[in-house]
């Protein structure tokens, strides 16, 4: 299936791919359609949001879903519970993104844990964040279905009609990324977060300027809120941004000695009990980060 997967979803097939779904959607019975729900008990575990979002819309009508990391809390230096433990013994799956961000999901998984991160185009050792790039997520996807469906081959079909709607989902939002941020006042991005943002900032060419390092939980030194305050003055810097799920003290710190006015990014391995009752998709959240962006680095579409 993982050839089926590269050839079907090249650019050449797409659109035979949707004619062929629309086709048999269409002449389908009703009785017939969700098949795959019916027939198979898949049980899967995700380790956080981002793998948690990605099987609510690959899985979908596939598999029950699970996340691991409850909602409001960081997946950087996460401890399974019992309770959690006791969910990832009963998933015959355990998704999660690499071991550097969750490397207790090896440990606890075992032969049921699969990285999500495997043969992607665009890997910094150091930076965690593969799913921020938008060719990552879309091999990301395509690992999950993969490694489904080589364990229940029927479900295929129902797969490769997920993934397609996946990847044009995508593939709509890094066409606005494209468009949006090819015309920017502003090429820096001042964050008063972890190093989340790298795979954009480096695809669409833009600085990004984190005030600490990979792990979110990570404490800046008076030294570096100090060398972050004087660039943003020296800069004239009107916005800078932090993330949502962060405490907000040091961001509005920086804002008052600065007078800079603060934007929010989404990293998505985490999100709100308000977001997960929502089911908010990877496309929603980038959209919001996109419009963040856009304010604060002055674009023009």
């Amino acid at each position: 299936m993982k050839e089926n997967f590269r050839k079907i979803l090249s650019v050449g097939a797409i659109a035979a791919l949707t004619l062929m779904f629309a086709a048999g959607c269409a002449k389908e019975p009703q009785s017939q359609q969700g098949t795959a729900q019916a027939s198979y008990t898949i049980k899967t575990a995700e380790a956080d949001y981002v793998a948690y979002s990605l099987a609510e819309q690959v899985l979908k009508d596939i598999a029950e879903i699970k996340m691991i990391i409850p909602p409001g809390s960081q997946p950087h230096g996460f401890e399974p519970l019992p309770k959690d433990i006791a969910e990832i013994e009963k998933a015959q799956f355990l998704f999660y993104i690499n071991d550097r961000l969750e490397p207790w999901a090896k440990k606890l998984g075992g032969d049921k844990a699969f990285p999500l991160e495997r043969n992607l185009p665009e890997v910094d050792p150091a930076d965690p964040h593969v799913w921020m790039d938008f060719d990552n997520i879309q091999v990301m996807a395509e690992n999950m279905a993969y490694h489904i469906s080589s364990q229940y081959p029927d479900t295929e079909k129902q797969l490769l009609k997920n993934i397609l709607n996946f990847h044009n989902e995508v593939d709509m939002v890094k066409r606005i990324y494209g468009q949006m941020l090819s015309n920017c006042e502003h090429k820096d991005i001042y964050h008063i977060g972890h190093l989340a943002f790298g795979y954009i900032a480096k695809r669409y060419g833009l600085n990004f300027k984190p005030l600490t390092g990979a792990k979110a939980d990570a404490e800046p030194t008076p030294k570096d809120m100090a060398e972050m305050i004087k660039s943003i003055k020296e800069n004239k810097v009107k916005y800078i941004f932090t993330e949502e799920t962060l405490n907000p003290a040091i961001s509005q710190a920086i804002a008052r000695e600065t007078g800079a006015q603060v934007l929010y990014l989404h990293t998505i391995e985490h999100v709100t009990k308000q977001e997960f009752e929502q089911k908010m998709t990877y496309r929603q959240l980038m959209l919001k980060n996109l419009d963040s962006l856009a304010k604060g680095l002055n674009c023009k579409a």
